[in-house]
């Protein structure tokens, strides 16, 4: 999987203000110099890493075509960014209660500040092509900045049937998935103003300089999906491209990236494509990209060693559920257990379902198009066709 790191130094300079710096003052023996009113710059890298081989096991490549219908299945890099600055006063870890807020476009940003410590809140804002997001930003607490998603544009069937898992319902609708979007939380970053706490004075910029780096991550995952058809001979002709997955988290915290506990069936698109080689035999495949926020109640990427989803909600398995259209013109939304798969892959990776064609009966029933079925909790036992994993 790629991911796009940013590093953010911050650069916190001495000056008054009504200058942007000053000469350090002349040190008597025994004397600690005093940094006058301090200017923080916060200088962003962006630096790309690979730590994942997307082409491993994935046989539904991605063409032209899939870039124009879904994007690319890329970690995109950020043009601007939403800056939160709280100050906490003279002791660290304290509430946010008051909070100066900024969007930038450039890689710097230059603020005054005052002597104490601060936590700011770093994240990249939406690159729409329309304009549009499903993503939503709630900032109501200060503490606790919270991202989440939107119920799908013109699937808004929610489940009122389903049954209720510990006061808790397991399905709360269809929805959209999240934007890519990263972000950053440095915490009791402290201002001070003895010369000791600073790295260095910059000559050139006539300021003491102390640097802090910080790393964007991530909020919203990626997964690649494949359905692989063996000895199809025919039976299954394409697709509606109506897909789902179900049992992922609604939102995430920005703050600390862990996700929420509020389950959802997320909706994504597929594409058919005929005569794929796999292992050296022809196959067909039903493929897509799918995003999400990740498992409900789980950590967040940058907890290292990258860990496995190891939440609570345990009781929930993954369902991937694919429209598959019949050479009779018949439509059925096939639906299979991946949870093992998803957890193996808590944050992003490649979800694949072989299916032995020979094994298929065509289903009975009109032809003409279908359009996706997402089952209730109550419908999950009965899988259409179990495919060992």
């Amino acid at each position: 999987m790629r991911k796009l790191i940013v590093l953010c130094s911050l650069l916190i300079a001495s000056g008054s203000l009504l200058t942007s710096c000053i000469e350090p003052p002349l040190k008597l023996p025994a004397e600690a110099v005093l940094v006058d009113v301090p200017t923080v710059i916060t200088d962003m890298e962006v630096v790309w890493s690979v730590d994942a081989d997307w082409t491993y096991q994935w046989h539904y490549g991605w063409d032209a075509t899939d870039s124009t219908l879904f994007g690319n299945y890329d970690y995109p890099k950020p043009s601007n960014y939403e800056v939160r600055r709280y100050y906490l006063g003279d002791e660290p870890g304290g509430r946010h209660t008051n909070v100066d807020a900024f969007t930038i476009f450039t890689s710097r940003f230059r603020r005054s500040y005052q002597f104490g410590y601060y936590d700011m809140l770093l994240y990249s804002n939406i690159d729409s092509d329309d304009g549009t997001q499903v993503l939503v930003i709630d900032e109501s607490d200060l503490d606790n900045v919270k991202a989440s998603t939107t119920v799908t544009r013109g699937m808004t069937r929610l489940f009122n049937n389903q049954p209720d898992i510990d006061g808790t319902k397991a399905v709360t609708g269809l929805y959209n998935q999240p934007e890519i979007f990263y972000s950053a939380y440095p915490q009791d970053i402290y201002i001070s103003r003895n010369e000791a706490d600073y790295d260095y004075y910059d000559e050139e910029e006539k300021c003491w300089v102390k640097q802090i780096n910080c790393e964007l991550y991530p909020l919203v995952y990626i997964y690649l999906v494949q359905v692989i058809f063996t000895n199809n001979d025919g039976r299954v002709t394409g697709t509606s491209g109506n897909a789902a997955l179900s049992a992922f988290a609604r939102g995430t915290n920005v703050n600390t990236g862990y996700t929420d506990n509020d389950p959802v069936i997320v909706y994504f698109n597929t594409r058919y494509k005929a005569g794929i080689e796999v292992e050296g035999k022809p196959c067909d495949i039903i493929g897509g990209k799918f995003t999400t926020f990740g498992l409900c109640d789980m950590p967040h990427y940058s907890q290292k060693p990258k860990p496995e989803y190891d939440g609570t909600r345990t009781d929930l398995p993954n369902y991937l559920m694919v429209d598959v259209r019949f050479r009779n013109g018949t439509e059925k939304t096939l639906q299979f257990d991946v949870t093992d798969q998803c957890r193996k892959q808590s944050h992003g990776g490649i979800i694949t379902v072989v299916i032995d064609c020979g094994e298929i009966e065509l289903p009975e029933g009109e032809s003409g198009q279908g359009s996706l079925f997402v089952p209730t909790v109550e419908d999950y036992d009965e899988v259409i066709y179990d495919i060992p994993m």
